[in-house]
């Protein structure tokens, strides 16, 4: 009963974040059009790829750690704290460096972006001591004032005035207000939260390389898209790919959701002494919830296409419906992969995920290369379903060495790619 509470209390929290996350994103996206809606998420893709060295991989360390031994919470939560805080201040630092470099109209922008991805870091960070040691119900109500909070903020000033730079003080309000409420919060359970030392915090970072480079190449997605489009097709085509990209992390949000209430138990479960059947059982359990998840959403994005973007986004984005079905076999594919790939952070072969990560990405751009330049969105879209089914394919074969799992799950899951095929249509 203890997995159906998490999950149904960090699912009302993922709603709630889904629902008004998305429909932040909806706002700008009519209000500013493609066009500026395009320069914005250009900048805050650059902007996220920069926060990335902030994140460092440490969520999923941290729910692993704490998982396998929840008594060292205090002194794993005070050391990555210090980690990231290093990290933060080496990012700024750099920041304000390259601010030269940037036309002048783009670094108010940029920095504004900044800013608020890395407020992001440390609530997400702050958040993690919630999902690890079991209270979730907490983290559901701060979550709730915390998206209303955010939607309130962007919608009020672009209404003021309608320009990327307002958005871009809007999102770095939102974020502070957001990290200071999950703050005081977490003060209750973990009062004595204080940084560690400058070498506690350098030996964490240490410890976590392979964490970091497997969470920087997964995050890659949605980030390092904006800036191939600009490339070789333009800042309108970056709205437009962006207008779509809101609604697969909408959903990819279960991603998180399943993650955070499996992995803890699975960790736990690959530390126990017996012969590996808690971890083939837990295992299994993620597999079906990823794989049931990814299918259901993945068909919506391809059945529903026409209605969503003549809803939400309008005339202006009506280019989006026939790539809107490649998105939805993409979110089946990274899930599937997903499934497996909890699966491996959990048995700690977290060095393969970040090996397998680095090839998948290295396919991608050697695909992107030939396919982008011809087929615009959808080459995009193809390179990273192919590069994302590899993946898949590579912890499906170390999963299964780890845990002895059976290939009913990869089986069924080939067999549901069929129902994505009639919605797929290639420009000419």
């Amino acid at each position: 009963m203890s997995i159906v509470r998490n999950l149904a209390l960090m699912g009302t929290s993922t709603a709630m974040r889904l629902g008004f996350g998305m429909l932040t994103f909806v706002v700008m996206a009519r209000v500013l059009g493609p066009t500026q809606f395009g320069v914005l998420m250009l900048w805050l893709s650059v902007a996220t790829l920069l926060a990335l060295v902030a994140n460092y991989g440490l969520t999923p360390y941290l729910l692993r750690e704490i998982g396998a031994a929840p008594e060292r919470a205090p002194l794993v939560m005070a050391e990555v704290l210090s980690a990231k805080l290093l990290l933060t201040g080496g990012i700024l630092i750099l920041a304000i460096a390259a601010l030269p470099f940037l036309d002048a109209g783009s670094r108010a922008v940029f920095l504004l972006l900044l800013g608020a991805q890395l407020a992001d870091a440390l609530t997400e960070f702050l958040n993690v001591g919630f999902r690890a040691t079991n209270r979730f119900g907490h983290e559901t109500r701060i979550a709730s004032l915390a998206v209303l909070l955010q939607f309130s903020i962007v919608a009020l000033l672009l209404w003021w005035q309608p320009t990327p730079l307002m958005a871009a003080t809007a999102f770095l309000l939102s974020r502070l207000a957001v990290l200071l409420v999950t703050w005081v919060a977490q003060r209750r359970y973990f009062a004595a939260l204080r940084p560690a030392s400058p070498a506690k915090a350098w030996a964490r970072l240490l410890a976590t390389r392979s964490y970091a480079v497997d969470f920087g190449l997964q995050s890659l997605l949605g980030q390092v898209d904006s800036i191939v489009l600009n490339h070789f097709v333009g800042t309108a085509a970056v709205g437009l790919y962006q207008a779509g990209m809101r609604l697969f992390n909408g959903g990819a949000q279960a991603a998180g959701v399943l993650a955070n209430v499996f992995l803890p138990r699975a960790a736990a479960a690959a530390e126990a002494q017996d012969g590996g059947h808690g971890l083939r059982r837990e295992s299994s359990r993620v597999q079906w919830a990823f794989v049931g998840f990814g299918l259901i959403f993945g068909l919506a994005l391809c059945g529903l296409a026409d209605p969503l973007v003549r809803l939400l986004f309008g005339a202006q984005y009506l280019g989006l419906i026939d790539v809107l079905p490649w998105f939805g076999l993409l979110f089946f594919v990274r899930f599937f992969a997903s499934s497996w790939g909890v699966l491996l952070t959990s048995a700690g072969a977290q060095r393969f995920r970040a090996a397998m990560n680095a090839v998948h990405w290295t396919v991608i751009g050697a695909l992107s290369v030939v396919l982008v330049p011809r087929l615009s969105l959808v080459g995009w879209l193809i390179s990273l379903t192919v590069g994302n089914a590899l993946l898949a394919a590579a912890y499906v074969w170390r999963g299964r060495q780890l845990s002895g799992a059976g290939w009913r799950q990869p089986a069924l899951a080939m067999l549901a790619l069929a129902g994505f095929l009639p919605f797929l249509h290639v420009p000419r």
